[in-house]
This record gives C-alpha cells, sequence and structure tokens, in this order.
C-alpha cells in the first residue's frame, strides 16, 4: 500500500534520536504500548499460510523478502515506536496539520532505519505510516488524561487525518505509484483513507472477526485468519490495483469470499484452502499488501479496550 506523507516535502524534518526523545518523558506506558505493536507486526509475519504474502513457509508473491527479512525490519523499526509515542505527548496541544508534522520526522527516520536494516527493501513502509499514526495520538490521549482504547484513539486518527485524501490525492494529476493511479482511475483511497476512516475497516469488520473466532477457540492464529479473510474479502487495496487495473483486487476478494463461504478459519481444511489461494496469488504476482498492515492494525487493537 502507498504510504502518503503527512505534509509536503518542503517542510523541514527534525529527526531526533530515540534516547534524546525518550529522556524528556517517563516513557512506561510508550513502551508499554510500543511492545503491543512490535507484537502485532511480528504476529502478522509469522501468521502462516497467507495467501500471496510472506509467512513461515514461502515468501508468497515476493522475490526480494522472506520472513527473516522481516523479522529484520521489525526490530530495526520497533525503537522508534516509544518515539512516536511520546513525540504525540509533546504536541498533544496541536492542531491536526501541526501534529502530523511533528510526527513526519520520527516517522521518516523510522522508515530510514527499516530500509537500512533490509538492504532497501519495502517490508513495512504501510506499517510505519498506520503505526506512526497510532502511537503519536496514543501519546496525545495519554498527555491529555485521556483513556487509550480502540474507539478514542480510532477517532482521534481520523480527527488528525481528516481531509488527507483531499489535500494529497485529490490534486494528483500524473500518478507516479500505484495509490495515486488507483485514485486518479477509480477513487481508491488506500491508506490515507483507511487511517481517515479511523480504520473502519478493522474496528467495524476485521476486529469483530477476530474477537469472535478468538473467543469460540482460544486459538490467536485462527482469529487472526479470520481477520486476514475479512479484510481480503472487503478492502480496497491498492497494491492489488496494476497497472491501473482491477483485475487484481476483484480476484483476491472473491478468493477470501470463496473461502468465508465455506465457514473461514473454522472450516475443516481451511489450511488447504489457503495454501491452494497462496499458490493461485502467487502465481498471478499478487500480494495484498495493504491486507496485511490492516491486519498488524487489527493484532494492535486487540490489545486495547474495546470500550
Amino acid at each position: 500500500m502507498t504510504v502518503p506523507e503527512a505534509e509536503p516535502r518542503a517542510l523541514p524534518v527534525a529527526r531526533p534520536r530515540p534516547e534524546t526523545v525518550l529522556a524528556l518523558h517517563d516513557h512506561a506506558h510508550a513502551a508499554h504500548l510500543a511492545r503491543f505493536a512490535e507484537r502485532a507486526l511480528l504476529a502478522e509475519v509469522e501468521l502462516t499460510p497467507k495467501p500471496g504474502l510472506v509467512d513461515a513457509r514461502t515468501t508468497g508473491a515476493h522475490q526480494d523478502m522472506d520472513i527473516t527479512t522481516f523479522r529484520t525490519s521489525v526490530a530495526a523499526i520497533a525503537p522508534w515506536f516509544p518515539v512516536l509515542h511520546e513525540t504525540g505527548r509533546a504536541g498533544h496541544r496541536d492542531g491536526p496539520a501541526s501534529f502530523l508534522a511533528r510526527l513526519r520526522g520520527p516517522g521518516i527516520a523510522c522508515e530510514e532505519a527499516m530500509f537500512a536494516a533490509t538492504g532497501g527493501v519495502n517490508t513495512h513502509k504501510g506499517a510505519v505510516f498506520a503505526f506512526g499514526l497510532l502511537l503519536g495520538c496514543a501519546g496525545r490521549l495519554s498527555a491529555g488524561g485521556h483513556p487509550v482504547s480502540v474507539p478514542t484513539l480510532c477517532h482521534l486518527v481520523a480527527r488528525m487525518t481528516a481531509g488527507l485524501v483531499t489535500r494529497e490525492l485529490a490534486p494528483v494529476q500524473r500518478p507516479g505509484t500505484y495509490g495515486e493511479r488507483a485514485y486518479v482511475d477509480h477513487g481508491l483511497t488506500g491508506a490515507r483513507g483507511q487511517a481517515a476512516d479511523g480504520y473502519r475497516s478493522v474496528t467495524d469488520l476485521a476486529l469483530p472477526a477476530y474477537r469472535l473466532v478468538e473467543q469460540r477457540t482460544g486459538d490467536r492464529d485462527l482469529a487472526l485468519t479470520q481477520a486476514l479473510l475479512v479484510l481480503m474479502a472487503t478492502t480496497d487495496d491498492t497494491t492489488l490495483v496494476k497497472d491501473g487495473c482491477l483485475d487484481g483486487l476483484r480476484h483476491v476478494q472473491a478468493g477470501a469470499r470463496s473461502i468465508l463461504g465455506t465457514g473461514g478459519a473454522l472450516a475443516p481444511g481451511v489450511r488447504d484452502r489457503l495454501s491452494a489461494l497462496d499458490e493461485d496469488l502467487t502465481a498471478r504476482g499478487l500480494s495484498p499488501g495493504g491486507c496485511a498492515d490492516l491486519l498488524a492494525v487489527t493484532a494492535f487493537l486487540a490489545e486495547l479496550p474495546s470500550t
């Protein structure tokens, strides 16, 4: 999924070192939520099988990365998670534009740490955007004395990113990325739209599916599998819109709906069906990376109070 920048490139960028920022605050809460974020990203990549995606068994539709690349990437970006939280704390009185500008510096530094660790491979650019917002907004809530729960956090993300699509995608005339092309050709809003909508695809669909299966089985992997299938069936993932064509996206959605129709993660033989879909998507070069990012968001929000 193409990752939007919070502000135009002309804005000055400050890249504080983690130890400098964290020395200014009691970071217990930041560290707590940062561990949730790191665990969520590891849970996403370790989940196996995942159609078209890197997992513990295959590289999916990717030629330049494997599960070791992802583990290395998570280890590189995780130290920046408390920084993003503390940056949000520091900006708790900022207006939305200033708040996003404040997060941009550590967000870029986090992304640079990823590229340095992976040798230039983009493993978590979309996740850095999502978790930068989530952790920054969690810090803002904490600084204001507000509880960090699924509704308070997602509402604040939506408020901070309101108008992001209009500001950054609507003016595009010559698309340079899959995400921009998907918006210009089909009106799909990608990562920006997910954030501005308060991650409703997660809170309204994937997270309830996750919780239902987890409550019934006590198996987190089955719950994550159900959430992933729901996301693949319902999300307009712009990483699947190739050459301005929706065929790949619709194919992935149909494949996920077919598995859900047989009972999803709780159906007998679901691993065989997932493996068959993985082979199909791999052969077609289709990897629902945006859904993978949202699955990590689901795993993160599952750790928070629901009210």
